[in-house]
């Protein structure tokens, strides 16, 4: 090959290289941006809501956002984009994606709002998460701020062959796994006394479990109960492998109210050299099984932004039950006020809506009995009040 021709091979390799520089950087810039489209849009969407005598101007507005969001979300996000980092079994259906829109608004801004006859109208720029809000994070922290930062606390007992174990692999397993995903716990060295899990696991008391898990400063407590038996054994190249069957059963509360959040259940069956091996592996990959579930339990309750709060007030007369409730009503965010528990001078108002604890302590001072009640104490899911004398 002579000189020229060496010469003319190298600059057409030059400039392949330069061809496929270009078509690999233009690729990569498209694909980019076409991720970013797919995980949020910018929407322009309108809400409205009617305006009817006695109906407040903020709680006409509040609707009609509510209903721009949705309008938002059914704009913008048209069939829900999958990923691999969806949580396991997690499927996503329009009319629930709707039910839930404000948790896929990630951001937004007012362009206008105004009454136009009998109808109050806001108009929003909106972007919209595209990405399952269950897978992420970014989610999942809005979420959490949106509770107040809720702590959890797990404790649970595991069962061998119908005895009692004392390590629970279990639930270091799913502690992992939501610590992982950004998620708050109560130091393990605070729930290791075996007497307290005891208590709360074997009498399956759900108001006493609440209590242990406030005491710790859990927000939601949840219980597992790990069961395992054996499944028999095998010869594996001249070496005994046992096998067993596991499942672990958990159930999150809240610990303010005492009420469920809800509960999930997994099986697995593993086998390892020695009972206590293939026991372990057994609860080992049922945790890793219910770990998301227990993960998607718990963000598809937040996500719902209707907030369950307890209102204790003590000093409390019958005359002044009836106003209270009336007063608890009129608040902006709350959307229904149980018939209030009343004993011995103590009522429990329990309270539904789009507002957290803080919010409904700030509220009450401006009613019709803040002057009467004084605030003592505050946490996630109730307040505590007090009237004065």
């Amino acid at each position: 090959m002579n000189k020229q021709k060496c010469k003319d091979l190298v600059v057409i390799v030059i400039m392949l290289f330069f061809i496929w520089l270009y078509v690999v950087v233009i690729l990569g810039l498209s694909q980019n941006a076409h991720a970013q489209e797919t995980e949020y849009r910018f929407v322009v969407a309108e809400g409205v809501s009617a305006l009817m005598p006695g109906k407040p101007i903020d709680k006409a507005y509040d609707e009609a956002l509510k209903d721009a969001k949705r309008n938002a979300v059914q704009s913008g996000i048209g069939v829900l984009v999958g990923s691999e980092t969806l949580v396991k079994n997690y499927q996503v259906v329009h009319d629930r994606i709707l039910a839930q829109s404000a948790g896929y608004v990630r951001n937004f801004k007012i362009i206008s709002k105004n009454n136009e006859g009998d109808l109050y109208r806001v108009v929003i720029e909106a972007e919209v998460a595209l990405a399952s809000i269950n897978s992420d994070l970014i989610a999942v922290g809005i979420l959490k701020s949106e509770k107040g930062f809720p702590r959890i606390m797990i404790i649970g007992v595991e069962k061998v062959d119908g005895e009692n174990i004392t390590t629970i692999s279990s639930q270091t397993v799913i502690e992992d796994f939501l610590v992982s995903k950004g998620f708050d716990l109560v130091d393990e060295s605070q729930v290791r006394e075996i007497k307290m899990r005891d208590e709360a696991m074997n009498l399956n008391d759900i108001n006493k479990a609440a209590a242990l898990g406030k005491k710790f400063g859990a927000e939601i407590i949840i219980l597992l109960e790990g069961l395992a038996d054996y499944a028999g054994a095998s010869n594996v190249y001249g070496a005994q492998m046992d096998s067993y069957r596991g499942s672990v059963n958990a159930r999150m509360i809240y610990t303010d109210t005492a009420d469920m959040l809800g509960s999930a259940n997994e099986k697995a069956q593993a086998t390892g050299e020695g009972k206590p091996a293939a026991a372990r592996h057994a609860f080992e990959k049922a945790g890793k099984e219910v770990a998301p579930v227990i993960m998607q339990k718990i963000l598809d309750d937040w996500q719902k932004h209707t907030n369950k709060i307890e209102l204790v007030v003590s000093g409390v007369n019958y005359s002044q039950l009836k106003k209270i409730g009336t007063a608890i009503k009129t608040i902006r965010g709350v959307d229904a006020v149980a018939s209030p528990q009343f004993d011995k001078g103590v009522a429990v108002f329990r309270i539904q809506g789009n507002l957290s604890a803080e919010d409904l302590a700030d509220s009450l001072g401006n009613t019709g009995i803040g002057s009467y009640l004084d605030v003592t104490g505050i946490s996630p899911g109730r307040v505590e009040a007090e009237m004065k004398k």
